[in-house]
């Protein structure tokens, strides 16, 4: 082991070590708790270095008092256990308080003086000032973490090569560019992955800089990711020189600019491209240089504005002065947009002056060439004369809200424009607004008879007449083939609008004279709503106007109603009703009541008429009469009728198993079932599910659905009768009645209505019109069913006419199947 020196000769030598070597001294007497400061270190502290009371000593709290509080605890940390471990040396920084009041950063170093016998009686040591490091380093820190912050915002990866031993720091984000975790620090890694074409520029340029240096590079050149694709990078970089002027070190970053690149490529493509295509279209060319301000403009967009000249060379004001006031500041900022790199392309549309004093329409397409920091140098494209298209999208857009036959607003119009007068009128003393509709009575006949060119001619009158007795600021509008709507602003009531509305459908009723002389007089049904009701939309007051218009049809036409509570209370109860119907099938709420349809020879029961009704939770039995319509309305009728017939033909299998395989069963199918393309499909899927032999099932239909769409109806009958089921013509006589009808359509039997039973066998008139459906039937080899039938006479009397079926009160009235089974037991109805 080295010798250890006496702690006096150790502490003689601190103290003329740190004499020698001009740092600070000093010497803490633990035992008498005095501290020894040389006049270097009083200096170091801000105390008087020539204050040299009781030969420089003082107490340890002129040293511990100034230092940085930071600091203190630290200091206090390392001076304090020394006290118990002699000859321990140390060293440590702090920062203490100088005379001018700023932070001296300091050095101690010193160690620990013993007594002989273990005990630490001074600890004695040397300090320096070490600001000026301290500066240089925390400058350092700052420049470093600039340029950290500086790589990470540019998303630079950086590279620092040692020239002297050949190695090369690549930062993480260097390696990161080619998809790369790091690797080795030596050239190869780079200069490897070059592209071979690219190759001998780099190396040159790093050689020029390595044999010279002194001034920024930058190149741009690709490499190999990782993944194998190649990619675009900009190595910048400046070789570092040493004391004697030559590199020592190659410093930079490089950036990855294949986006850049893939754009510029792209670019040159679609110039390359756009100056063929504008050969082949047409369009005026310009190409403006940006720092010398001057505009080239093609022959064409001088032809395009009517300048003389040809092709000439001024500047962009010069186009801008022809540009209409009004689209002058959306093209400048559109410009402005595309320079700053807001947009890719510049797209604008504006109006221009051509030199006639004309108005044109133009397109003007740019974009800009940037340099490699990204201003634009130079911009260029071209302009299009697009005024036909501007004129045929005003056309469009006026045909949009109007009607093309009449020009009139259309419904569109109208709603748009009865919404903005219902938002202008919230408050209660603001005047009233009105909505008229008027729909033609008749006006199919005149479609009919006259052919629909007249009818168009008619509506293009009857337009202009309405059109010369609009008020300013009202809007009369065609909404639909034969009806027109109103708005009327700021009317004073109910009956303001009735006056306005009946001297508009006189001015409607006026003669209109046909090609022939003759004249034609067309009437209207008109409905009226006011807006002093509430309401908050241009639907609701339309439809009310509707209901009310209805309402005027069906009181005889040719009148006006206002509409009221009581439509809309109608209306309500509709809706509710449309909604509850929905609802009806799957809630079981629908079922079948059977009327039996007897032999009126013995008056057996031979069959059964199936008739739906409605079970409904809260109003009990519900008419079809209130229903049917409704479905029929709606398409509900499709999944009820559907339903019906099924569940008769089911009910019909059971009876037929129990009480004979005779009896038949009737379906009443409405006209928007039988002209369903599913229709027969459905027939024929009842059949496979319940068994019945196929003519044991009748479907009546209405003579008005033969006149719906008679050849469609033919086809659809024809079909279901040759599945084997039965067709039997309900309420004959009623409708549309035509012989023709009963050698045209596929039908098994007729049913005489009660109206033409209810006199029968007391001596009526109305016993003739039985009598002859019967001789014709006969003749025609149809069955006959009559219906309606109420007491005896009426049986006897179709019984003497030869008459095959009958049913009615008389017989037992619809019941549900269970009271039916009871009467299936009988030999004859009624029972005796």
């Amino acid at each position: 082991m080295p010798d250890i020196l006496p702690d006096d000769l150790l502490a003689r030598r601190y103290m003329l070590a740190g004499l020698s070597s001009g740092e600070a001294v000093w010497d803490w007497d633990i035992a008498a708790d005095r501290l020894f400061l040389s006049p270097g270190f009083r200096d170091h502290l801000g105390l008087d270095p020539a204050a040299e009371t009781t030969g420089g000593e003082g107490s340890p709290h002129d040293w511990f008092d100034r230092v940085h509080p930071e600091d203190l605890q630290w200091l206090e940390a390392t001076l304090r256990p020394l006290q118990d471990e002699p000859e321990r040396r140390f060293l440590i920084e702090h920062r203490v308080r100088n005379r001018r009041g700023d932070w001296t950063w300091l050095t101690v170093r010193g160690a620990a003086i013993g007594d002989g016998s273990g005990a630490v009686v001074r600890l004695i040591g040397t300090a320096s000032d070490i600001t000026q490091r301290k500066e240089a380093e925390e400058r350092l820190r700052i420049s470093e973490e600039r340029l950290a912050l500086a790589a990470a915002a540019t998303n630079d990866g950086l590279y620092d090569w040692d020239l002297r031993t050949d190695r090369i720091y690549y930062a993480p984000r260097w390696w990161a560019l080619l998809g790369l975790d790091p690797q080795s620090d030596g050239p190869e890694e780079w200069l490897s992955r070059v592209h071979p074409e690219d190759l001998i520029w780099l190396q040159a340029t790093l050689d020029a800089q390595m044999s010279a240096g002194g001034k920024p590079f930058q190149i741009e050149y690709r490499i190999q990711h990782s993944r194998g694709a190649w990619r675009w990078m900009l190595c910048r970089g400046i070789a570092v020189m040493d004391v004697q002027g030559e590199p020592a070190r190659l410093v930079g970053s490089q950036s990855d600019i294949t986006d850049r690149k893939v754009a510029e490529e792209q670019l040159r493509i679609s110039e390359e491209r756009y100056a063929l295509a504008a050969q082949g279209a047409n369009d005026g060319l310009w190409d403006w240089r940006i720092p010398e301000g001057e505009v080239y403009y093609s022959p064409r967009w001088s032809d395009m504005l009517g300048l003389p000249g040809g092709e000439w060379v001024g500047t962009i004001e010069d186009w801008f002065a022809l540009v209409h006031a009004s689209d002058l500041p959306g093209l400048r900022a559109a410009f402005q947009l595309h320079l700053s790199g807001g947009i890719d392309h510049l797209e604008h549309e504006v109006r221009v002056r051509h030199d006639s004093g004309a108005e044109l329409w133009v397109l003007i397409r740019g974009v800009a060439i940037r340099d490699p920091l990204g201003d634009a140098m130079r911009m260029a494209g071209s302009m299009t004369d697009i005024t036909a298209r501007k004129r045929a999208e005003q056309q469009i857009l006026f045909d949009a809200f109007h009607d093309g036959l009449t020009g009139l607003p259309n419904r569109s119009l109208l709603m748009d424009r009865i919404n903005q007068t219902i938002d202008r009128r919230r408050r209660p003393d603001d005047p009233p607004c009105a909505v008229i509709l008027f729909d033609l009575d008749h006006f199919k006949t005149v479609n009919d008879s006259l052919g629909p060119n007249f009818g168009d001619d008619v509506l293009r009158t009857l337009a202009k007449r309405l059109e010369a007795q609009r008020r300013a600021g009202d809007t009369i509008a065609r909404i639909s083939a034969d009806e027109f709507g109103v708005l009327m602003d700021g009317v004073v009531d109910a009956k303001a609008a009735m006056t306005a509305a009946l001297r508009l459908a006189a001015t409607i009723a006026e003669p209109i004279r046909l090609p022939g002389g003759q004249e034609l007089v067309l009437t209207a049904s008109g409905g009226i709503s006011m807006s002093h009701t509430g309401y908050a939309q241009a639907a609701d007051m339309v439809r009310d106007a509707s209901l009310a218009m209805f309402r005027a049809k069906g009181a005889g036409r040719n009148r006006v109603e206002v509409f009221d509570d009581a439509l809309r209370a109608r209306a309500m109860s509709r809706l509710r009703t449309e909604a509850d119907l929905r609802l009806a099938a799957d809630r079981h709420q629908l079922t079948l009541f059977y009327q039996p349809i007897v032999r009126l020879s013995d008056q057996s029961i031979a069959g059964f008429e199936a008739l739906i009704r409605w079970m409904h939770p809260e109003r009990g039995m519900i008419s079809p009469a209130d229903f049917v319509p409704l479905a029929e309305d709606t398409g509900l009728i499709l999944q009820i009728g559907r339903w019906a017939m099924q569940e008769a033909a089911e009910q019909l299998a059971r009876w037929q198993k129990d009480y004979g395989s005779g009896l038949f069963m009737s379906v009443n199918v409405s006209g928007r079932q039988m002209l369903d393309d599913q229709m027969v499909d459905s027939v024929r899927q009842v059949l496979a599910d319940s068994g019945i032999p196929p003519e044991t099932l009748k479907l009546e239909i209405t003579e008005s659905l033969l006149m719906d769409d008679p050849a469609r109806a033919v086809v659809m009958m024809q079909q279901i009768r040759d599945l084997g089921v039965s067709l039997s013509l309900d309420d004959f006589g009623t409708g549309y009645s035509s012989l023709s009808y009963l050698h045209r359509y596929p039908v098994n039997s007729l049913k005489i209505d009660r109206a033409f039973v209810s006199g029968a066998g007391s001596g009526d008139r109305r016993e003739e019109i039985p009598r002859i459906i019967l001789l014709l039937a006969k003749s025609l080899d149809l069955d006959v069913v009559a219906e309606g039938i109420e007491n005896p006479e009426q049986a006897g009397f179709l019984r003497s006419l030869e008459c095959r079926y009958g049913q009615g009160f008389y017989f037992s009235r619809p019941a549900p199947a269970a009271e039916i089974e009871r009467l299936l037991v009988l030999p004859c109805l009624p029972a005796s």
